[in-house]
């Protein structure tokens, strides 16, 4: 069966109970961000990560794109909440910061999960972004392993420059590239953010997508992962504090009423869609860990 979705096609080949229908708009709004930390058990800090992944997004594309037994990679995995929903899935995790804020608590919510009964690796690295990292990783036995790719944009900064983030996100996706299998997927989600001063919004998907063409990856679907409940035909809105205040603001600036945010747009791309190389096309070794973890002192950076 092919791996491929489209907007009329469930997910790949699974139990129905377990897989959700994969459309254009994925339904991950129902809860709030802190509601969905809540439930998780996550660490009470996890929420000061700016570009959180949402628990309830990583967790349907988790279920969409991979298999019990799979391999997900966040590259740039902040507070951890990719890392920690692939495991409640039952799939193998590794998470790359080069942040030791966010490897201490990405650690302690890996820590807390597998506390409470999780039976597959998983793992938070901080690691040094030069080249030699990604050779290391990649002789550590993880070559065209990774089924799914998955991380947040993290583009933005106050003063609405992209560029920066930008750049970073596509050396990131050039660096991994070859720890995707062929025939994987790469998931990255984008907010859209308004320019500080102009207060329009600025186009960060259209550099998503830029970015992950240069790193050899395939567009294949743009999606909606909503970040608000829809009940009766009505949207009730999660937004933050900052971004009604951002909002209103906005509204102001404009002279015009400007609506909360109740989405992210979620970009799907594949890895050598055509290829189907044997070799590297197996799955994971049912324990990746320690092969890892033997080479930790080339991957991870020494303490400063």
């Amino acid at each position: 069966m092919s791996r491929r979705p489209d907007n009329n096609a469930p997910g790949p080949k699974r139990e129905q109970s377990e897989r959700p229908v994969l459309t254009s708009v994925w339904p991950t709004g129902t809860a709030s961000i802190e509601a969905q930390l809540d439930e998780g058990g996550y660490h009470r800090a996890t929420s000061s990560d700016p570009a959180l992944m949402a628990p309830a997004i990583a967790h349907y594309a988790i279920t969409a794109f991979t298999e019990p037994g799979d391999v997900v990679l966040d590259p740039d995995c902040g507070a951890g909440t990719t890392v920690v929903e692939a495991l409640r899935c039952g799939r193998h995790a590794i998470g790359l910061t080069g942040q030791r804020r966010w490897w201490r608590l990405a650690r302690a919510n890996v820590t807390a999960t597998k506390a409470r009964g999780v039976f597959v690796d998983g793992m938070v690295l901080v690691l040094d972004r030069r080249p030699g990292t990604a050779v290391a990783a990649a002789t550590a036995g993880m070559t065209g392993r990774v089924g799914l790719l998955l991380t947040t944009a993290r583009l933005a900064d106050p003063n609405g420059d992209t560029a920066g983030g930008m750049h970073r996100l596509q050396q990131l996706l050039s660096q991994y590239r070859p720890l995707v299998r062929p025939g994987g997927y790469v998931v990255i989600t984008s907010a859209s953010p308004r320019h500080p001063v102009r207060h329009d919004l600025l186009d960060t998907s259209g550099h998503v997508i830029d970015a992950a063409r240069a790193a050899g990856f395939v567009p294949i679907a743009r999606c909606l992962a909503l970040t608000a409940a829809v009940r009766r035909d009505r949207i009730y809105s999660h937004a933050t504090l900052a971004e009604r205040r951002s909002t209103a603001r906005a509204a102001r600036a404009l002279g015009r009423p400007v609506a909360l945010p109740a989405h992210q747009t979620v970009l799907v791309f594949q890895a050598d869609p055509e290829s189907r190389e044997p070799a590297l096309s197996q799955p994971a070794p049912a324990q990746f860990g320690p092969r890892l973890r033997a080479r930790e002192p080339q991957l991870v950076q020494a303490a400063a």
